[in-house]
């Protein structure tokens, strides 16, 4: 989807100078200024293509253009398939900045983006920074279990990630197709690491696990819970909190044997055509009252460390989780998860 801010005053008010009666260089000239006046100059534009869902990106963009005068022209889609149209589109300048999906994402396709350091860069927490200011971090994002408590007793929810593997989970798990979601990349680099695995033996053997079955987004895994299409599913705490507190009947787990709070990130990449503009977005979206903001109205977990966590935010067990090792290994984990899916 693409949402262009601008104008049409300019193409009517020329249509209607055209059939005027008007003489050639006086109508032309007032076209000139009609169109200088109500477009938005190059200067105060910015081009951003976001994972995020509309619930997040809208009310940061529109508060961001109010305060900045910046008018933002926006693309969305999965991760996945918008790094792939990133690199596309460099040597045109289609892009300013990517907003969303995992750290591990922009660190394995860091030679798409440009080194940025935020001026806001001292309050974020040290642990979530591109050591080559490649990416900036959004917010700290744990993946938890879900489950629909009607037909799947809190006893017999899995508790960890091994559990996810019993023979009565088989083909009951929700789960997104890799290609198009990067929360499903990092939920296989998480078992990974988690079972010193590497991707040959784990992607196989957890493909089999879903019985073949793959949702075609992320935004699919909590209603096809809900529904009893499938008993259990893997997402992120702050997706499975909203969907709890809108009056959605699942339940949430998080892991017993630890999981990974990856942040999202921000970027800006190559050939910007307005990069100026992108460096006064990455700052706006970890400035204190956005971290706020995020964390009341978007169940996201700040990464400033001068923002205190709510209290009803659930304790988590942190793995250890290697951001770098994860991004080495995506390419071949794409690799591995199209051919089992004979994509």
């Amino acid at each position: 989807m693409i949402q262009k801010i601008a104008s049409v005053l300019p193409v009517i008010l020329c249509f209607m100078f055209l059939i005027s009666g008007c003489g050639k260089d006086a109508r032309e000239s007032e076209i000139k200024e009609l169109s200088k006046k109500y477009s938005v100059p190059d200067e105060k534009q910015l081009i951003i293509w976001t994972s995020h869902k509309e619930e997040v990106y809208l009310p940061i963009i529109r508060e961001f253009e109010v305060r900045t005068g910046i008018w933002v022209e926006l693309r969305t889609g999965g991760t996945a398939e918008l790094m792939d149209k990133v690199e596309a589109g460099i040597e045109n300048g289609e892009c300013d900045i990517m907003f969303g999906g995992g750290a591990e994402s922009y660190e394995a396709r860091k030679d798409l983006f440009i080194p940025y350091s935020s001026s806001e860069n001292e309050k974020l927490n040290q642990a979530y920074l591109s050591r080559e200011n490649l990416w900036t971090p959004f917010t700290e994002l744990p993946i938890v279990f879900v489950y629909n408590p009607k037909l799947v007793s809190v006893t017999d929810a899995p508790k960890s990630w091994h559990d996810l593997f019993l023979n009565k989970w088989k083909g009951l798990i929700a789960f997104a197709d890799m290609e198009v979601s990067g929360t499903s990349y990092t939920i296989i680099s998480t078992m990974e690491q988690l079972f010193s695995e590497k991707p040959e033996s784990l992607i196989p053997a957890f493909y089999d696990q879903l019985n073949g079955k793959i949702l075609e987004s992320s935004g699919d895994i909590l209603p096809s819970v809900e529904s009893g299409r499938y008993l259990i599913g893997i997402t992120l705490e702050e997706t499975a909190k909203k969907y709890i507190e809108g009056g959605h009947d699942i339940a949430m787990i998080y892991p017993s044997d630890g999981t990974c709070a990856i942040p999202d990130a921000c970027a800006i990449v190559k050939n910007a055509p307005h990069s100026y503009n992108a460096g006064k977005f990455i700052d706006f979206i970890v400035s204190q009252d956005t971290q706020k903001f995020a964390m009341e109205e978007f169940q996201r977990r700040p990464v400033r460390t001068d923002v205190e966590l709510m209290k009803e935010y659930g304790r988590i067990d942190l793995m250890d989780f290697d951001i770098k090792k994860s991004a080495s290994e995506e390419k071949e984990a794409m690799g591995i998860w199209r051919e089992v899916t004979k994509k």
